[in-house]
């Protein structure tokens, strides 16, 4: 299954002025590593999609128990995005393996993720 999201750099930008937006979507650990780049508002956007893109592979959502800080997106030393599940996102995304690819281009943002079941 796959799920892809885009977003306008400039909207997340916006967003993350609310500590109540960063508190309710993003992990400490995603704040800390978006919060260490230049760009931070770039990497906040990606982040972001992948969440949104994560969801939508897992035909879910957000709002059905699960939380976007369910679903945190972490970074190999490569700077290779991958899936970390938490909460009620880590039974259903437990059954899954899952490839996460963030882009950048301009004033937007894309993510795409690939989930594919285990075979028992």
């Amino acid at each position: 299954m796959i799920g892809v999201d885009t977003i306008s750099i400039a909207r997340i930008a916006a967003a993350i002025k609310n500590e109540a937006f960063l508190t309710r979507v993003f992990t400490k650990r995603e704040r800390e590593y978006c919060d260490g780049k230049a760009k931070s508002a770039q990497s906040y956007a990606g982040i972001f999609c992948a969440k949104e893109a994560a969801v939508k592979a897992a035909e879910c959502g957000f709002g059905h128990g699960i939380m976007p800080c369910d679903i945190e997106i972490d970074h190999k030393e490569s700077g290779a995005p991958f899936l970390r599940t938490h909460g009620n996102a880590k039974a259903l995304f437990g059954m899954f393996d899952s490839s996460v690819s963030i882009s950048h281009d301009g004033d937007n943002a894309v993510a795409v993720v690939e989930l594919t079941e285990i075979k028992q």
